[in-house]
């Protein structure tokens, strides 16, 4: 059931770029990285059940989330915008652009895994039940070792001010709720070969999480694919260089 996600617009570009963030993320994730480059309007959505976002009914699956992002796109009323994904926010957008792909022009991969592997299982799992047993914050530091890249947490002499924002922003029951729906979710690899549109695949050569086994999944996969990698860079590759990030996208979706 699609519920009314709270969203922000920044920027006064001709062409539109829409950010479906990652788990734990809000808009105040991608804040600062759209004010600094308002040659785009960046439409940006805090996910159900994190930041000022309702959760809805329970359960939820992926096409929910479809659904959510769809309602943000039908509010802003832009047209075709550049669909940008971070992680989990990718697989969302694997989904929306296989089941709608006329309602946007490209598609931009961040930090997508593309399938699940038993790595990656048991890391999912790890965090699910830090989150049981410590809340938010046990989740947070169970999770930013893998998740925040060494860039950003070589400027924190003291991790805990991420870890602080990560508490301030989300919520135990909207958390868990994101990860009871992730055990259901359908192969991201049945989803890959229904893309249509020019696609972008970016990740951090230090990502933990997304691997070059998932770059050579979107290369084989995906008809009309390009990918790029940064070598100093982990999981959130399109903060800890933003200026690099913002090259490839001028260069796939100019301004």
């Amino acid at each position: 059931m699609k519920v009314s996600v709270y969203y922000e617009v920044i920027g006064e570009g001709a062409k539109a770029i829409l950010v479906s963030p990652g788990l734990t993320q809000t808009c105040a994730n991608w804040r600062t990285l759209c004010r600094q480059n308002p040659q785009y309007t960046w439409v940006v959505y805090d996910p159900r059940g994190q930041g000022k976002s309702p959760l809805g009914e329970q359960p939820y699956q992926l096409d929910d989330h479809v659904e959510d992002l769809l309602g943000v796109l039908d509010q802003t009323g832009i047209k075709k915008p550049l669909l940008a994904g971070f992680s989990h926010g990718g697989r969302v957008s694997i989904r929306a652009v296989t089941t709608y792909p006329h309602l946007f022009d490209r598609l931009l991969l961040v930090s997508t895994a593309t399938h699940v592997s038993p790595w990656r299982k048991a890391t999912l799992r790890s965090w699910y039940e830090c989150l049981v047993l410590g809340g938010v914050e046990g989740l947070a530091w169970c999770s930013l070792p893998t998740i925040v890249g060494p860039k950003i947490l070589n400027k924190f002499e003291d991790p805990e001010f991420l870890v602080k924002g990560t508490v301030h922003r989300n919520n135990r029951e909207g958390l868990l709720a994101m990860f009871e729906g992730l055990k259901n979710y359908p192969n991201a690899l049945d989803d890959l070969p229904n893309i249509s549109l020019p696609t972008l695949f970016l990740r951090g050569e230090q990502d933990q999480l997304v691997t070059f086994e998932d770059e050579r999944n979107i290369a084989r996969f995906v008809a009309k694919a390009e990918w790029a990698s940064h070598s100093d860079c982990g999981h959130t590759v399109s903060l800890e260089d933003s200026e690099w990030f913002l090259g490839q996208i001028q260069r796939f979706f100019p301004a």
